[in-house]
């Protein structure tokens, strides 16, 4: 039988094995972490300035239409929005009992006369409207409008239709209504 030694020695002759096996492992690991960070030094992308401003142009592009895509949604909300207000102000317009209707149309009458020159007036309104002028001096006849009238005086003519009066004043309400309208 073979004696080893006293376990104090066999543990430091064990310690000296494993401190040896470690500095061998850094060493190996330092040695392979320098080739590879040589071998990474090498390697480069052809083009990376090209592709760097191609993704960066994408980018800005995805964030314009992106913004654009927001605003146009914003418009079409808007536009749905002054729509419904315009069709509510119409039936408002069309709306409302005899009396309401006689005084409203007389005033357009009246509105266009003051707009065009002295002489007899021809206005023009819609059948059912015929018997609900009350201004003096002036033909009443009937036209395809759904409101509103159309005042003759000689070749001047002032068109106070309805249809006409939303185009005459769509830039001043559709201000109005913008600077009313938030999202």
């Amino acid at each position: 039988m073979q004696t080893l030694g006293s376990p104090a020695s066999i543990i430091a002759a064990i310690r000296e094995e494993a401190d040896a096996e470690a500095e061998r492992i850094d060493a190996a690991t330092a040695s392979e972490l320098a080739s590879i960070r040589s071998e990474n030094a090498k390697v480069g992308i052809a083009d990376r300035e090209e592709r760097l401003a191609a993704a960066s142009r994408m980018n800005e592009e995805r964030i314009a239409k992106q913004e654009w895509d927001g605003r146009r949604a914003v418009i079409e909300q808007r536009e749905k929005w002054m729509q419904r207000v315009v069709a509510a102000a119409r039936m408002k317009w069309s709306g409302g009992g005899q009396s309401t209707r006689r005084e409203q149309l007389n005033a357009l009458i009246r509105e266009s006369v003051s707009r065009l020159p002295r002489g007899t007036c021809e206005v023009a309104v819609s059948a059912d409207d015929r018997n609900l002028v009350d201004v003096p001096e002036t033909n009443v006849t009937t036209a395809s409008i759904t409101g509103g009238c159309i005042v003759t005086i000689g070749d001047v003519s002032f068109d106070n239709s309805f249809e006409a009066r939303v185009r005459r004043l769509e830039p001043e309400w559709r201000n109005a209504l913008s600077g009313m309208y938030t999202p």
